[in-house]
């Protein structure tokens, strides 16, 4: 009996030992990019497709999207704010102005929830009240206020 535990005991050893460095060689791989990996910047200035949306909503990212008349008069200030926001928040938060014919101004994030910003101040901290409360991936601003 001791004779056939000898060698199950080395073909044991030696099986853990091929997986050992099969794992190690897969783990230190470096995959490349796939082709569903998008790259979407923080601020987006023309209209975006319902996939790049979907994407942005999949990463855990929220996303504000500001749509104005030619006609706005402080449209500009509004997107300066909004840049200004994302940029704190860079990673977590898309920005997308469009110049239409249509004025919205919304925030976008967990499960597609939707949340009308267009009649609250754009400042700092009413914009990441709303953002902690709809966001996925949580930065440490939304951490450090307890929501």
């Amino acid at each position: 009996m001791k004779g056939t535990m000898k060698p199950a005991a080395a073909i044991f050893i030696l099986v853990i030992m091929v997986l050992s460095v099969a794992g190690f060689a897969l783990n230190s791989a470096n995959f490349q990019k796939g082709p569903d990996d998008i790259d979407i910047p923080t601020v987006i200035r023309e209209p975006i497709s319902t996939q790049d949306q979907v994407y942005i909503l999949r990463t855990g990212r929220v996303l504000i999207e500001h749509f104005y008349t030619g006609e706005c008069t402080d449209c500009f200030e509004k997107n300066a704010q909004l840049e200004e926001f994302a940029a704190r928040l860079d990673g977590y938060v898309v920005v997308n102005e469009v110049e239409g014919n249509e004025t919205r101004l919304d925030m976008i994030g967990i499960g597609g929830r939707i949340v009308d910003i267009s009649n609250m101040s754009l400042d700092y901290d009413i914009l990441i009240g709303e953002f902690c409360e709809i966001a996925i991936a949580q930065p440490r601003a939304c951490i450090l206020m307890g929501i």
